[in-house]
């Protein structure tokens, strides 16, 4: 039987988990460019023992904390092209407001198995990704009326020189969006790879996915707590270890090489998958 949220009275024990889990959390989000609500969502099922729709809220709830604590990092580095995250943000943010109510019409059984699948096949994509270089950090912009040409100068002086296709990133942020509100993940499991397709350059989508994740993580936030699907008390759990974790990840994440990020991802969508079924 579901825990209601109401019902959830954290134990000390929970409650050091919860710091753990809000660092191991930030860490990952910071580290990927992503939110980290796939970690957290089938953690808070396991530990808390609550329904997938209160594990939901209250990752995106998270997420939007970690979004904000990684995305101010990233702007010390000077990497996050706000333009950009702001135009796809003009379709991200209703998706994941669509998406939050979209839970309601699924059992919580069924959503852990959609979860589940989803991280599996994230895991699978990623491994069977082909590595590809960088792109340029010097290339023309591409001329047309639905192309626009961006530039962005890091803190240490590196530019970066790319274009986007508008109907193209638009349409993306909307999906990215809509798997956010759904399945309580900050959607830069989605947003890094779309950019990074999108032309823009590795370093610059993950610090650009941190933005993002922020905003739609608050649009997202709002549909569950209407619908009382966030856990106060273990958002409050959460949040300091969230905190610490970011500033850790996105400085870590300069020292690691790609291919080996990749792999480690891949293997922590896996165990999570793994986990959540289990539960």
């Amino acid at each position: 039987m579901k825990k209601e949220v109401e019902e959830v009275l954290l134990t000390p024990l929970q409650a050091i988990y919860l710091l753990i889990i809000g660092l191991s959390v930030g860490f990952t989000g910071a580290l990927f460019g992503v939110g980290g609500g796939f970690v957290l969502v089938p953690l808070l099922t396991f530990v808390l023992g609550v329904d997938a729709h209160s594990a939901i809220g209250t990752s995106l709830a998270a997420v939007l904390f970690t979004g904000f604590f990684s995305a101010a990092a990233y702007f010390r580095q000077g990497r996050i092209d706000w333009k950009l995250a702001l135009l796809m943000e003009t379709s991200t943010m209703p998706g994941a407001f669509t998406g939050a109510f979209l839970t309601t019409c699924f059992s919580s059984r069924t959503m852990k198995i959609l979860l589940a699948a989803v991280l599996v096949f994230l895991a699978a994509s990623m491994l069977l990704r082909r590595e590809t270089i960088n792109p340029p950090t010097e290339r023309r912009h591409e001329k047309g009326k639905l192309t626009w040409g961006r530039r962005v100068i890091d803190s240490k002086g590196q530019e970066f020189i790319y274009s986007i296709d508008i109907p193209k990133a638009i349409s993306a942020g909307f999906i990215a969006g809509l798997a956010s509100g759904f399945f309580g993940i900050g959607g830069g499991v989605i947003k890094v790879p779309v950019l990074y397709h999108l032309s823009v350059p590795i370093h610059v989508a993950i610090a650009t996915s941190t933005f993002m994740i922020t905003l739609t993580a608050f649009s997202a936030t709002v549909g569950h707590a209407l619908l009382r699907h966030v856990i106060w008390p273990a958002l409050l759990g959460i949040v300091p270890g969230i905190l610490l974790g970011t500033q850790i990840g996105a400085k870590t994440s300069r020292r690691i090489k790609s291919k080996n990020l990749r792999k480690a991802f891949s293997a922590i969508l896996v165990v999570m998958a793994i986990l959540l079924l289990a539960r």
